[in-house]
C-alpha cells in the first residue's frame, strides 16, 4: 500500500526532528532529499556530543518547502 502525502510529510518531519548523523567531512544530509543541509545554529559540545540545526535549501525538497529545521548529532570530534 502506498503512503499518502500527509503520512510521508509526517515521517519526514519526525526524522528531521529526531536527528540525523553529522560527519565533519560531509556534514548532515536532509532526510527527505539526501542533499547536504546548511547549518543554521551550532550548540556547544556537551561531553562527547554536539547538536547542530540545519535547513535544506534544495528547491524541490519537501522539508525545504515547509522550512523545517533538521537536527543533527555529531558524536566524534
Amino acid at each position: 500500500m502506498q503512503k499518502s502525502i500527509s503520512e510521508h510529510l509526517v515521517l519526514m518531519k519526525s526524522q528531521a526532528e529526531a536527528g540525523v548523523d553529522y560527519r565533519p567531512r560531509t556534514g548532515a544530509l536532509c532526510p527527505s532529499c539526501g542533499k547536504p543541509a546548511k547549518i543554521t545554529h551550532t550548540r556547544p559540545w556537551d561531553g562527547e556530543t554536539r547538536i547542530r540545526y540545519h535547513r535544506c535549501l534544495t528547491p524541490d525538497c519537501v522539508l525545504a518547502s515547509i522550512r523545517q529545521s533538521i537536527k543533527s548529532v555529531q558524536v566524534d570530534r
